[in-house]
């Protein structure tokens, strides 16, 4: 590589750490691992199947060895190192694609200020990622280390509870999206359709967890949030209404919270709640805060909210449901 033009693979080498020089099986072999199951940990993480094409690095190498010495020394099974594998695949890939976006977006509208030639973006590129790379890894690895005590605390009360943090436990789920997305995205252009998307992923991000609830997931105009307590699943519910409701950048919104068992898996959670607050969050008014029966039993004595009984609606694949709407007191 010249200092002046580097070259893609120049940028794929400082991303990767090293240079691809291995196939699949030599991979496998040195690692002490049959081809199958070298590639079900590579599928897990989320990559296509390369073939006999030398795709590998050293690093990929050790990621493997690491692995099966986990598996070896008993540490885990074999069943459960897919499954972390599988996770960390999943919120890895997430963050690279939002990270890459993002700076893609920042080299363009450098490049559209100044008239670069494509060589330059691409020599931008490059020594970005020379700037950010070994802060964005230290930084990577203190907001998993953050997590992963706050997760632990958060088994671990629920273990001084008695209950097993690993069967179906009480929580509230929480369904939140925009009213009107589909019909309002067709009158935006991309740029205007990704801000929009980016500002309400911020906004119900910060709201959920201002108030103490966890995220598990945004799909464009939805989030699925979920919390310990119904009334800290009605504070984000309020809040998420009087911040977004009014904003005049954003469409609507509507909430729908359900209280029960739920089973946490891989990051998601399951269980009749998390089917019941999607399907509360389909009929509820704009702007407005839609919860069940035993949300609103557990909200009963909340002097913070107010509960209002509507009518009961009939929800699809689970029948009439007694429904309340859920608002702050002044």
């Amino acid at each position: 590589m010249t200092a002046e033009r580097p070259t893609a693979d120049d940028l794929e080498r400082l991303l990767l750490g090293a240079s691809r020089r291995y196939t699949f099986e030599q991979v496998a072999d040195a690692a002490g691992l049959s081809v199958e199951d070298a590639r079900r940990y590579w599928l897990a993480l989320g990559f296509p199947d390369v073939g006999e094409e030398k795709a590998f690095t050293v690093w990929d190498l050790e990621a493997l060895r690491g692995v099966v010495e986990l598996v070896e020394s008993k540490a885990v099974n074999e069943e459960t190192a897919v499954q972390m594998v599988r996770a960390l695949g999943r919120m890895t890939g997430r963050l690279a694609e939002w990270h890459v976006e993002t700076l893609a977006e920042i080299i363009e509208d450098a490049a559209e200020a100044g008239g670069l030639a494509p060589s330059s973006r691409l020599t931008s590129a490059y020594q970005m990622a020379q700037r950010l790379l070994p802060e964005f890894e230290r930084l990577l690895i203190y907001a998993w280390r953050r997590k992963l005590a706050s997760s632990a605390n958060r088994l671990i009360a629920i273990a001084e509870l008695g209950e097993s943090p690993l069967l179906a436990a009480p929580a509230s789920v929480g369904f939140a999206d925009l009213v009107s997305f589909t019909r309002l995205s067709r009158g935006l252009s991309v740029e205007a359709l990704g801000e929009l998307v980016e500002r309400f992923e911020a906004m119900t991000n910060d709201v959920i967890f201002g108030c103490g609830g966890r995220v598990v997931k945004t799909l464009g105009d939805e989030v699925v949030f979920v919390a310990e307590t119904a009334s800290v699943a009605a504070e984000i519910g309020c809040e998420l209404v009087e911040q977004i409701g009014v904003n005049p950048a954003l469409p609507d919104i509507r909430v729908g919270i359900a209280t029960g068992p739920v089973v946490a898996r891989l990051g998601d959670v399951f269980g009749t709640p998390t089917n019941l607050a999607a399907r509360l969050t389909a009929v509820a008014e704009r702007n407005s805060v839609l919860v069940d029966a035993e949300t609103a039993e557990a909200l009963r004595d909340e002097p913070r909210v107010a509960l209002r009984a509507l009518p009961p609606t009939t929800v699809r694949g689970i029948g009439a449901v007694e429904v309340f709407t859920v608002s702050r007191r002044p």
